[in-house]
């Protein structure tokens, strides 16, 4: 019983995330604020998985009254985000922290990773739930 509620926690947890990422993500199309952004480096951490390196592009952009801001990446690899690279960056107007990459893969990919692996958790307790396992 432990393992369905801890899938179901789980699963409505990433899915409240990805909820969340969709409507910042909507937000900065409506409202955000264009600019261009630098690849200063890649932060490393290691998967859950098989302990293999994933990387997160760490970005620094110049926001409409000239400070410097830099935020990581919310989705892994470097492949088309090299460092001393050029990408597209979107934020809202008194909130350079809600920068995110404006990448259609990168904005999609955010949003569609979260709620994929939030839905499969809550599928996966609720078949628990339902079978008794």
């Amino acid at each position: 019983m432990m393992w369905v509620a801890l899938s179901l926690l789980a699963g409505l947890t990433v899915l409240g995330f990805g909820t969340r990422e969709a409507v910042i993500q909507h937000r900065l199309q409506r409202e955000g604020i264009r600019s261009r952004g630098l690849v200063i480096r890649h932060h490393m951490s290691r998967s859950d998985g098989d302990g293999s390196p994933v990387y997160f592009a760490v970005v620094e952009f110049v926001d409409a009254q000239g400070s410097r801001h830099a935020f990581q990446s919310g989705s892994s690899g470097v492949k088309g985000l090299p460092v001393g690279g050029r990408v597209p960056v979107r934020y809202l107007p008194d909130a350079p922290e809600t920068a995110r990459i404006d990448l259609i893969r990168r904005r999609f990919g955010d949003v569609a990773s979260l709620l994929a692996v939030g839905s499969l958790s809550t599928a996966a307790g609720i078949w628990m739930l339902a079978t008794g396992r």
